[in-house]
């Protein structure tokens, strides 16, 4: 019995020095054989990436900042400018006639006695031209070319944006306004007071401060409105002289006379 264990003994032990042998020559290499490149791993572990051991592993890199984006400042639009206004365009004031006061006093006994005799007035050195009038007795009534109708004072007045006698052309329209009372005192009393008393083929002289002299004669007469201004245009292929004066016993109306040059 003592033998058999014995012997089982001793053939473990040759099993065990075996085993430690064969296991130091595999630490030693000399008879391992391991191949030349590893075999690629085919299969991924779940849950792991596939890679290929063959090929150079590329590092995840770790995700770059993302910048925050860039804020334009806001854009600024320039000051919206706001066109001109414009103002609505006033409506052109319509031009009137000459006109005359309402409130001056009525002609004296005496006055009126003057108007019948001849009447010759001083010269005006602001005068334009002079006028005569025969048959009402007028001898070179001064003439002021002016818009201001404080001037009619001075005796009679000519509307600038009318024509002179000497004007050239085929045509022209000399228009001359005078008061029909007037200012006691002055120089334009009861000038054009008798207007209404010339007769067609009566003379009308107007006279330059060089001493020439423009001969008309009366050709019509009518009546017009403070509104009328179409009486001071010119009339095609008419040279002419225009008294005006205002009629009684409103003044709003105007005695017309035109006389033709001779």
């Amino acid at each position: 019995m003592l033998l058999k264990v014995g012997a089982i003994m001793m053939l473990l032990s040759l099993g065990l020095s075996a085993v430690i042998f064969v296991s130091l020559r595999d630490d030693d290499g000399a008879d391992q054989t391991l191949p030349v490149e590893p075999r690629a791993v085919e299969k991924t572990v779940e849950g792991k990436r596939k890679y290929d051991p063959g090929q150079k592993l590329e590092m995840d890199e770790e995700p770059a900042e993302e910048e925050p984006p860039r804020q334009e400042p806001p854009r600024q639009e320039p000051p919206r400018q706001e066109p001109p206004r414009q103002e609505p365009p006033q409506p052109k004031a319509q031009p009137v006639l000459p006109v005359a006061g309402t409130d001056w006093p009525r002609p004296t006994r005496e006055e009126l006695d003057l108007v019948e005799e001849p009447r010759h007035f001083a010269p005006d050195p602001g005068a334009e031209m002079f006028l005569t009038v025969e048959a009402l007795g007028l001898y070179g009534v001064p003439v002021i070319s002016t818009d201001e109708l404080g001037d009619l004072d001075r005796g009679v007045v000519h509307v600038p944006e009318t024509s002179f006698p000497w004007d050239g052309g085929a045509q022209r329209n000399v228009y001359l306004a005078g008061h029909y009372l007037g200012y006691p005192g002055t120089g334009s009393r009861l000038v054009f007071h008798e207007l209404d008393r010339l007769r067609s083929g009566d003379e009308v002289f107007l006279e330059d401060r060089q001493g020439r002299v423009y001969r008309y004669r009366v050709s019509e007469s009518f009546t017009a409105g403070p509104e009328d201004s179409w009486v001071m245009g010119q009339v095609r292929n008419r040279d002419m002289v225009t008294l005006q004066t205002c009629i009684p016993p409103t003044f709003e109306d105007r005695l017309i006379i035109r006389a033709d040059r001779a």
